[in-house]
């Protein structure tokens, strides 16, 4: 037995389709041709009579003009002979002796034409009455005679003129129909040829599709038995009610673990399980007795191994051209990974499932009618109906409001999901439930939505915990108002106290700055000059305390004060400030630059507040410099405007920058840089009143960059300025 070429399948045997003899249409076109051929020549013959009888007509009119010019002649002759010019009378003669031919002829060329015979008669009496009234000298008989025969003459021409023009346009037509009919005889054959070759090669094609169609019917059976997952068996019946032969693939023999030798031996029936061969033999003889053209079912077949794998086996048989059985074969699956995997997903199933029922969240599957397709358990508490009840049931009926709830559902299948819906979900006791819906479309493999899977979340807490942020948020209100009230009393006693500092504060130091300058005029000479340093130092200090009297009331009042906000000009604020102060400095030898500043949206006189105190800073720290430099420039960046003060003085040290903007806060020692430490705070308190904030950078005995910045105005009165980059 030969192993490695499969007997043909069912579907591959069979003669192929007998192709159309090809002498057919080539019998039929050539009797189209004969008959075309008998048409034209039978249009030929018709044409050559017309031809003979355009000829016949041209016969009469040459015997015709025979004839005229014959009594023409007679005549002529008669004449000169009366005269005595002609001396005999042979001419006569003669022209008689032709006439008379030519009559005869034209008689005999017209025999078959009536109408001409009757005007040749009457030519015929006419030319007689001539000769005789020639011979008897009666001139008015002759002329009468010769008139009538000029007459004959006339209509004998005109009728066989008629005549021979008919049959000239005759002919013409027959010509034509001639090449017509054997241009449409061409035509016709060449179809025809054309036709025949289109069928014969139709057929050709046909023969070669079923042949490629047995070829690819037999490659399809051979890679199905090739295959290495599925597993084929054919057995034949053996001759004579001999044993069946059998043979198997090799992914049959992998399957079971053996040899195709083995199976082939063994028989496939010794390898079933259990009840497998009674059930096998079942389905096969519903097969082999026609009850149905094929038979699946589930087998249990042992492996070499000794384990079982599980098979499903489709049964079908091929007859004869009698019905006889020629082969059966059997297909096996091996679905012994199928089945594992089947119960791997029934496990996990029922893990969600679980994990469903556990839910404390109703969930519920809403389908395209809004009906309840299924529900768990935390469902069943929150309504208090069975699952049978609640399966089926309308969506919209287990809430209070069925018409928003029918909408909920309806928006989710429109648009694929719904967020945080809410609704009250009624208990059959009675009770609501407010919760929050949130509900997503699920869709088969095709993508075609199937339902709704809707989770509801029980906010009664929430709800419990609004009404306690409610009543927290009065008490909270009444708490504000107090504190409110308390901060407004407060700062009344501030104002009050900084009236105090104001005038009861002032008014001692005063009196020590004063008396201490009234010691020193009137007694000084009398002082040596440590007394009178000491007074200068009381003097000093009396002095610079009500600078910090000044500079506190100043940074407690701008937090009070209202803001005048209006479109300022910073160059030009700028620029007013350094001039003003570089005024002050005499000598000093300092290189102020400013570049092109936007224009900004706020208080022009606490905007004139920071300018100040920031050019008055980098005046006072550039002091040591021989030849000082300052830099004022500004810039559009991104939503904010930026500013920036650039100096090349003592700077300071970075670990130091958390106190720049505190109150009474200093770097420098007194003795080396004048001022109260207020400065900074009060413009950056100005700018956090304005929306803005600034910043400062600076590196010790190299100088320092302070850069504030401030809100972009409104869009319709913003003048962008290009400034340069900040540093």
């Amino acid at each position: 037995m030969e192993h490695d070429q499969p007997a043909p399948g069912p579907g591959c045997g069979g003669a192929a389709a007998r192709p159309l003899n090809p002498l057919v249409p080539l019998v039929a076109a050539g009797g189209f041709a004969l008959a075309s051929l008998a048409l034209s020549w039978k249009q030929s013959q018709a044409i050559q009579a017309m031809a003979g009888l355009i000829t016949h007509s041209q016969a009469v009119l040459v015997a015709l003009s025979d004839v005229d010019r014959g009594v023409l002649r007679g005549d002529l002759a008669a004449s000169l002979l009366r005269l005595g010019w002609l001396g005999t009378a042979s001419t006569l003669d003669f022209s008689g002796a032709v006439t008379d031919r030519a009559l005869a002829e034209l008689q005999r060329l017209t025999v078959d034409n009536a109408s001409q015979r009757l005007h040749i008669a009457r030519l015929r009496s006419a030319i007689t009455a001539a000769r005789l009234s020639r011979e008897t000298f009666s001139d008015r008989n002759l002329q009468s005679s010769m008139a009538v025969v000029l007459e004959e003459v006339k209509q004998i021409g005109e009728i066989e003129h008629r005549l021979m023009q008919q049959r000239g346009r005759d002919l013409i037509d027959l010509q034509r129909n001639l090449l017509l009919l054997q241009a449409g005889n061409g035509v016709g054959v060449l179809l025809l040829l054309l036709l025949t070759a289109q069928f014969l090669q139709r057929e050709r094609r046909r023969v070669v599709a079923a042949h490629g169609e047995l070829v690819e019917s037999e490659e399809r059976f051979r890679h199905l038995f090739t295959c290495d997952t599925l597993g084929v068996a054919i057995s034949r019946p053996g001759p004579d009610g001999a044993h069946p032969t059998l043979q198997v693939n090799q992914a049959l023999a992998e399957m079971l673990g053996t040899t195709r030798v083995g199976i082939e031996a063994k028989g496939l029936e010794s390898f079933l399980l259990d009840d497998g061969q009674q059930r096998e033999s079942e389905a096969l003889e519903t097969v082999l007795n026609g009850s149905q053209a094929s038979a699946r079912l589930t087998l249990r077949l042992r492996h070499a191994n000794g384990a079982a794998v599980c098979i499903e086996e489709t049964l079908f048989v091929r007859r004869g051209a009698h019905q006889e059985v020629q082969e059966v074969f059997r297909v096996l699956l091996n679905v012994t990974l199928v089945r594992s995997a089947e119960q791997a997903l029934l496990e996990k199933v029922a893990y969600t499932r679980s994990l469903i029922e556990t839910s404390l969240d109703p969930m519920a599957v809403i389908n395209a009618a809004g009906k309840l397709d299924d529900v768990n358990e935390a469902t069943i508490q929150a309504t208090g109906l069975s699952r049978s009840l609640l399966v089926g049931r309308d969506f919209a009926d287990c809430f209070t409001e069925s018409e928003r709830a029918g909408r909920a559902y309806q928006t989710a299948f429109a648009e694929g999901s719904v967020r945080d819906y809410p609704l009250t979900l009624r208990h059959n006791s009675g009770t609501l439930t407010p919760v929050l819906y949130n509900a997503s479309t699920y869709c088969d493999a095709s993508g075609q939505v199937l339902g709704v899977y809707a989770v509801a979340r029980d906010i009664s807490p929430i709800r419990r915990m609004e009404e306690q942020l409610r009543s927290l948020n009065g008490s909270l209100e009444q708490e504000v108002q107090q504190r409110t009230a308390e901060l407004t009393q407060a700062n009344q006693e501030l104002e009050s106290f900084a009236y105090s500092i104001s005038h009861d504060l002032r008014a001692p130091l005063r009196a020590i700055d004063g008396f201490s300058l009234k010691l020193l005029r009137g007694y000084g000479d009398r002082l040596d000059a440590e007394g009178r340093r000491l007074l200068q130092v009381v003097r000093d200090n009396a002095q610079r305390m009500g600078t910090l009297i000044d500079d506190l009331l100043r940074f407690s009042r701008l937090g009070r004060r209202e803001l005048e906000t209006t479109r300022v000009d910073m160059e030009a604020l700028a620029r007013t400030m350094a001039s003003e102060l570089l005024a002050l400095e005499g000598d000093r030898k300092i290189e102020f630059h400013c570049g092109q500043l936007p224009q900004a949206q706020g208080d022009p006189n606490l905007l004139r507040e920071v300018w100040l105190n920031l050019l008055s800073n980098a005046i006072k720290f550039s002091r040591s410099r021989a030849l000082a430099h300052i830099t004022v420039d500004g810039a559009v960046e991104k939503s904010e405007l930026s500013y920036w003060v650039k100096d090349d003085g003592a700077g300071f040290d970075m670990a130091y920058a958390d106190k720049l903007f505190g109150v009474f806060q200093r770097l420098h020692r007194q003795d080396e840089f004048e001022g109260s430490g207020v400065g900074l705070a009060l413009v950056q308190r100005i700018l956090h009143r304005h929306g803005g904030h600034i910043e400062g950078e600076g590196h010790t005995d190299i100088g320092a960059t302070f850069r504030f910045s401030l809100p972009l105005p409104p869009a319709p009165e913003n003048r962008s300025a290009s400034g340069a980059s900040p540093p």
